[in-house]
């Protein structure tokens, strides 16, 4: 995926976790419902006998000759179906004959479970009829744990993470206080028990070595537990206080027990502080003898990327990587009961972008949104100042709940002049820029609906964005070619849910 492309499939994830929805004010009642058909699905095990009872849903959809992967948009389809396969095996599942652009679907992404096989996330072609999905057998693991201070065993607020697993799943508490692992698919992994206990610093184990090679279970027995390191930080002074709508993001990351980098085979932590007024934050629990790396934001500030000498000793192969084009991560190592780093940052940018209509009339109630990303040493990306903690993430996966919605710092909407202004975005580099508006569309830039800017420091970046009514213009197929439509053409939202999966991981 080349970064144009990447750009966009980050700023699509961004905006499906918005709070509101594009163009709400207008409804969609005038929208044409997509046509919907059916994908058949027969569930087997490694035998090639029926499964009866997994449950299969529809993870994502792929358009036809596009690499990129688009979730299931309920606000226009309904409720992401999920369905339990009968006696035979077998399951329907709807889905859309078209989605964005007018691009007909071309495969689906099938997520299956079964409490006795490893979840299966496969893509499967629409032509495929039934699409085969072969489950397979695993392992479990077994803890029992106990508190390294008091060696008193933890029955209690315990979860398991480990690296070989793209979603997170839910671990057991057994009637006798051992913790038991969901199924997973045999190969070599790291993993880390934790507890996660409200109100109290995050007690975890080492990070744990499994080979399951030729096992179906994996016993362990009287696995320490410890408080972590505590992060007392600040930025650095220069910065004027009081910081305003300030946090800082966090991410540990381990490649896999081989050393080497795969993504499905990571140990990944993240988690997220606020900034006082005064500059400071505080993590209370981290893992130690771990490489953290944090990625500071706040209003009209923006992280300093670091030089690559400070980069070396902790990722030699990306010090010469380090580009202007993407916000990187400063490092540090967890190596006591407690640090203090200081973390630098630069003064940020904005954009004023004035929306108006072919007539040149300004139009009011426009999103307007861009997505200048971060990059994590060996750990993706996402839109800058996206922080998400992996403590929520394991608390759902157990007691359920919905997601949090991720706050968008890059995300205005114009005024009754036509004019909205995104602060905080890092200078001298280049960025998209996109407005969303209902029954509106940009044109075409080539293959894409959005304009490109170059920020420049010290003065506020103006740009004007002239709209036309939807389905002007539309991308027919993978050749990009443009027809004319009298139709209206919705703007789905769009989210590479490969990146998806390792973001939840």
């Amino acid at each position: 995926m080349n970064t144009r492309m990447l750009n966009a499939t980050l700023f699509s994830l961004h905006l499906l976790a918005l709070p509101f929805a594009v163009g709400q004010e207008q409804g969609r009642t005038d929208e044409k419902q997509p046509e919907m058909l059916t994908m058949q699905v027969l569930v087997v095990d490694p035998d090639g006998h029926p499964v009866e009872n997994a449950i299969v849903s529809l993870f994502a959809l792929r358009a036809k000759g596009d690499g990129q992967h688009l979730t299931w948009d309920e606000e226009k389809l309904g409720r992401k179906p999920e369905r339990r396969t009968n006696a035979a095996g077998l399951v329907d599942l709807p889905y859309p004959k078209v989605m964005e652009e007018e691009f007909e679907v071309g495969q689906l992404r099938l997520s299956v479970k079964h409490l006795d096989f490893v979840t299966f996330l496969e893509d499967r072609h629409v032509d495929e009829q039934p699409a085969k999905a072969e489950l397979k057998r695993g392992f479990r693991i077994a803890a029992a744990v106990v508190d390294a201070e008091t060696a008193q065993p933890i029955t209690q607020d315990l979860y398991g993470l480990i690296s070989s697993e793209s979603i997170l799943s839910d671990w057991k508490l057994a009637d006798n206080g051992m913790l038991v692992s969901p199924v997973f698919e045999s190969k070599k992994a790291w993993l880390r028990l934790i507890k996660l206990s409200p109100g109290q610093p995050n007690l975890y184990s080492e990070l744990i070595p499994i080979d399951p090679t030729d096992r179906s279970r994996i016993l362990l027995r009287d696995v320490k537990l410890s408080k972590g390191t505590r992060v007392e930080g600040r930025l650095e002074e220069s910065i004027p206080r009081p910081i305003g709508n300030g946090y800082v993001a966090a991410m540990i990351v381990r490649n896999g027990p081989d050393n080497r980098f795969r993504w499905n085979s990571q140990w990944v932590w993240h988690d997220r502080a606020d900034i006082a007024d005064d500059g400071t934050f505080v993590f209370e629990s981290l893992p130690t003898d771990e490489v953290l790396q944090l990625i500071p934001i706040c209003d009209d500030w923006v992280p300093k990327n670091p030089r690559n000498e400070e980069v070396l000793p902790f990722y030699p192969e990306a010090a010469e990587k380090i580009t202007s084009s993407f916000t990187f991560p400063q490092l540090f190592l967890l190596s006591a009961p407690q640090i203090a780093p200081t973390l630098k940052m630069v003064p940020a940018t904005s954009v004023q972008v004035t929306v108006v209509d072919q007539d040149g009339k300004p139009m009011l109630g426009v999103e307007v949104a861009s997505w200048p990303n971060q990059a994590w040493f060996d750990g993706g990306g996402q839109i800058l100042g996206l922080a998400r903690a992996t403590s929520d993430w394991l608390k759902r996966a157990r007691h359920g709940g919905p997601n949090q919605p991720y706050p968008s710092r890059y995300s205005a909407m114009t005024d009754a002049n036509g004019v909205a202004v995104i602060r905080s975005m890092p200078a001298d580099r280049t960025e998209g820029l996109v407005a969303l508006l209902d029954g509106f569309e940009m044109p075409l830039n080539g293959t894409e609906r959005e304009i490109r800017i170059d920020l420049k420091p010290g003065v506020v970046n103006e740009v004007t964005i002239k709209m036309q009514p939807a389905g002007t213009q539309v991308l027919k197929d993978k050749t990009f070619d443009l027809e004319d439509k009298d139709d209206d053409a919705a703007i789905n939202k769009e989210v590479d849910a490969d990146d998806d999966c390792q973001a939840s991981n």
